[in-house]
This record gives C-alpha cells, structure tokens and sequence, in this order.
C-alpha cells in the first residue's frame, strides 16, 4: 500500500488501471452507491485499481471478496468487456486533482442472486435494470456505456 503522498503523486502523473465488476442477473446490474470520490453518491459498479506487481487475475479476486464479500467465484466466470479509459475532474485524496483510469471491466452472469456484503466503498448495494440504466441519465455517462455494453452483449450471445 501507498502512503497518501505518494499515491497523490501517482495519481497526479499517471493513469491508474482498475476493474470495475459487472455483476448480471435476470437482466439486472448489481450497483452500489459510491461512498468516496471519485463518483460520491453516485450508483456504480463495484471495482479496484489493481496493485504493482499483482497480476490482473489476482487483483480481481482481490477486490470481489473486499468490494462484495464474495469468496467462492472464478475467475474463469468473468469475462472481459475491453479496456476502457475513465476521466475524472477530482480523485478520492483531492477534490483538484484529477484521475485517469485504464479500465478492464469483467462481467459475470448469474442464475442466483450473490449476497453481497456491505464495505466502506459503497453505502447501499442495489440490483437495478439493464435497460433502465443504460438510458436514465440520473446514472454517470460510463455506467449508461456498460449497461449498453452489457444489454447488446447479451442479445448477441442469447442467437
């Protein structure tokens, strides 16, 4: 772990490659209300920046079972939507100070809803429509981007 100096630095110089979690069931998207910056108070998907010298694999273990309590999923049950780059004006040490993330957002379908565990990244949890996010603009322009993603995905996997 970086103290918060240096991580305001790197994120002050460099982009930062993440994972957001694309969790799917019965056409609903698992989103939680963000408790930090960037994104306070907005619905998004669970998700990590991965760490030096953690392998993308590990890092996205990592932040299923610290994001969502989940233990006992695969990785081989994700599958990547792309890479994906995310701006933001402020970052979660400095209202002024923007960030970049490098995206590689994983999505999982499910027979069965996860109960999913409460962390301090996400006040709520919440399954929400596909089709209701992909076109509300109460939601942030990158989730509407995945729920599309996910919807025309989907279509084209169900022929």
């Amino acid at each position: 772990m970086l103290d918060a100096q240096t991580f305001k630095t790197v994120i002050e110089n460099t982009p930062l490659v993440s994972i957001d979690l694309c969790l799917v069931c019965d056409g609903q998207v698992l989103l939680g209300k963000r408790a930090n910056e960037p994104l306070k108070g907005e619905w998004f998907t669970p998700g990590g920046r991965i760490h030096k010298n953690e392998t993308w694999t590990d890092a996205l273990l990592r932040i299923v079972k610290a994001e969502l309590g989940l233990t006992q999923i695969a990785v081989e049950g994700f599958l990547l939507m792309g890479v994906w780059d995310h701006f933001y004006n402020n970052s979660a040490l400095d209202q002024h100070i923007s960030t970049h993330y490098v995206n590689l957002p994983h999505y999982a379908e499910f027979q069965m809803k996860p109960e999913i565990i409460l962390d301090d990244q996400h006040g709520e949890f919440e399954w929400l429509d596909l089709s209701v996010v992909s076109k509300d603009e109460k939601f942030h322009p990158y989730m509407r981007n995945y729920a599309s993603w996910l919807l025309k995905n989907m279509e084209n996997t169900d022929d």
